[in-house]
């Protein structure tokens, strides 16, 4: 569903800038000869939507339909047993997996949010799908893992990562949390672990970030 949605509470600082207003901002600095009016877009954003409704599909009229009681759904051919493939039917294919086994030492850890986050917008330090609370600066961990370590419960880690290139990259001071993950494999909170992840580890098919298979080794806090 697409709806809009309204700030509740007072803004934090009169210097607080809006997502948009950070985008258009930062396209400013680095496109100055743009011809883009960026300026003119967070002024009002019923102008980005009515961009918005040239250029994508689904989203014509999408400043009438947005202020809908309930907004509006997106149309998704496949919900209605229309699929756009050759033979007009759902068509599925299996593809070799790589070898994404890590070396010895290593975890092949991946970043995720947490429940109260949006993108790279935390709303609060807690996490109930994990039952975390007060707490990000933390790598999740098999158990059997962390005892071959040498990792206690809450023991303070630093975690190690390994790009293509070889260049190395250090978070210090994190928590060690025991949890449900397979063995050989970790997980923490984007953005903090972002720093662990080299610009040029990306995905050859999507061009993304590899931000779920980073080479890591973690030790007890030095």
């Amino acid at each position: 569903m697409v709806h809009l949605s309204i700030g509740m509470k007072r803004p934090a600082s009169p210097h607080l800038l809006s997502e948009p207003a950070i985008v258009a901002g930062m396209a400013r600095a680095a496109l100055p000869g743009s011809a883009t009016p960026w300026h003119w877009y967070i002024e009002d954003y019923d102008r980005i939507r009515d961009t918005m409704a040239k250029a994508l599909d689904g989203f014509e009229d999408f400043n009438r339909r947005v202020r809908l009681p309930l907004g509006f759904r997106i149309r998704q051919p496949a919900r209605e047993l229309v699929f756009l493939t050759p033979s007009g039917r759902a068509e599925f294919s299996a593809a070799a997996l790589p070898d994404v086994v890590p070396a010895a030492g290593t975890l092949a850890l991946g970043t995720m949010r947490s429940h109260d986050q949006w993108n790279t917008t935390i709303y609060s330090d807690n996490d109930r799908y994990r039952g975390i609370k007060n707490l990000r600066t933390l790598v999740f961990m098999n158990r059997a893992d962390m005892r071959e370590r040498g990792i206690t419960d809450l023991g303070p880690v630093d975690i190690t990562s390994t790009a293509k290139d070889g260049s190395r990259r250090r978070l210090d001071g994190y928590l060690a949390v025991p949890y449900d993950i397979p063995r050989g494999c970790a997980a923490g909170y984007m953005p903090e672990m972002n720093v662990l992840c080299a610009l040029g580890d990306y995905s050859t098919q999507s061009d993304q970030p590899i931000m779920k298979h980073v080479k890591v080794t973690i030790a007890p806090a030095a």
